[in-house]
């Protein structure tokens, strides 16, 4: 029974690794000092092939792993379908963000940020 249960919780562990690991969109700021990165992710904790989009606002050459905020200035996860996800750039420190399954009064169902963060992240649709 010992050998069963450590043998799945290693096949769990294994299966949240595999999956997607991908950028799909990288939009720079328009001075080049920032860029959005949107990257397709297995979601954690689960043992099919699910996928979330995460988005980090990082300096520019910087990159972020899935699951991971070590360098990311702002970070939060999008929902399907990315299609909807708009992002664009208002100056060159300040983003806004926006995808029809946010929450209209304050945005994704979580975000995080840098305590130093020069961006700021604006969630609301394109006027």
């Amino acid at each position: 029974m010992i050998k069963n249960t450590a043998f799945l919780a290693l096949l769990a562990a294994l299966l949240t690794g595999c999956g997607p690991n991908k950028i799909i969109v990288d939009l720079p700021s328009p001075q080049g000092q920032y860029h959005v990165e949107v990257r397709k992710c297995p979601q954690p904790g689960s043992m099919s092939s699910a996928e979330q989009t995460q988005v980090s606002i990082l300096k520019s050459g910087i990159s972020e792993n899935c699951q991971s905020a070590v360098n990311a200035l702002a970070q939060f996860q999008s929902y399907s379908p990315d299609e909807q996800l708009q992002l664009e750039w208002l100056s060159e420190a300040e983003l806004r963000a926006w995808h029809p399954g946010f929450d209209p009064k304050s945005g994704p169902a979580s975000a995080s940020y840098k305590a130093d963060n020069p961006v700021k992240v604006i969630f609301a649709p394109a006027k």
